[in-house]
């Protein structure tokens, strides 16, 4: 995916947070019209469908990041110290798994050599590893890599890993699950207010050039 400006970043972003949105609105009037009987259901589907919004807003509001970022051809000197190792993330992953000398001082010749050469921003699809899991470290790690501020989300961290993700699981795996309505709703506020503000750190970061080596 090509995207050339921060206004078509900012259209592309935009109209993924709005989808998602209306239909978790949507299935709040559902899940609050719906007889008792019915209701139990409809809630632990809710779990699942926050979750899934969650994790694919996440990874496509990076993913379209870094489309962003490749069509700027930066070098490697040029990124962030994070978006440099994003875009070397293949060779530092072997670097790590070798014990050979030689492909250890291939790498440190090419950092010092290559460091003006264009970065090799990765923008196929599995550029942003959730691992269909997105707890609160996987969700840390992306937005480190993109250069974005991940402490602001410490407070989230019991919301992300037990009261969302770990219902999702057991739902997932077919354990009786109950969730309260008022539970349900207090993390759909929540997660979209982070959704928001990841949505607007990434945007910031590209209208304010945060890419860029300090």
């Amino acid at each position: 995916m090509k995207i050339r400006t921060t206004e078509h970043l900012y259209d592309l972003i935009s109209a993924d947070l709005s989808w998602r949105k209306k239909e978790l609105s949507v299935f709040k009037g559902q899940v609050e019209k719906a007889e008792s009987g019915v209701r139990p259901a409809l809630l632990r589907a809710s779990i699942a469908l926050l979750y899934a919004h969650w994790e694919g807003f996440v990874k496509n509001c990076a993913h379209s990041y870094l489309c962003y970022l490749a069509s700027l051809k930066l070098s490697y000197v040029q990124l962030r110290p994070e978006l440099a190792a994003l875009a070397m993330r293949a060779r530092l992953e072997e670097f790590e798994t070798t014990n050979r000398s030689v492909i250890h001082t291939t790498l440190v010749r090419d950092i010092r050599d290559d460091a003006s050469s264009r970065a090799k921003i990765p923008t196929g699809r599995d550029a942003v590893r959730t691992f269909s899991n997105l707890n609160y470290d996987r969700l840390c790690d992306i937005l480190c890599s993109v250069g974005c501020d991940f402490s602001r989300y410490t407070p989230y961290q019991d919301l992300i890993d037990e009261q969302l993700l770990a219902a999702r699981n057991r739902i997932a795996h077919g354990e009786e699950d109950y969730i309260r309505l008022t539970d349900w709703e207090d993390m759909r506020v929540e997660i979209i207010k982070m959704m928001d503000d990841i949505s607007n750190q990434i945007l910031n970061s590209a209208t304010q050039k945060s890419y860029l080596v300090g």
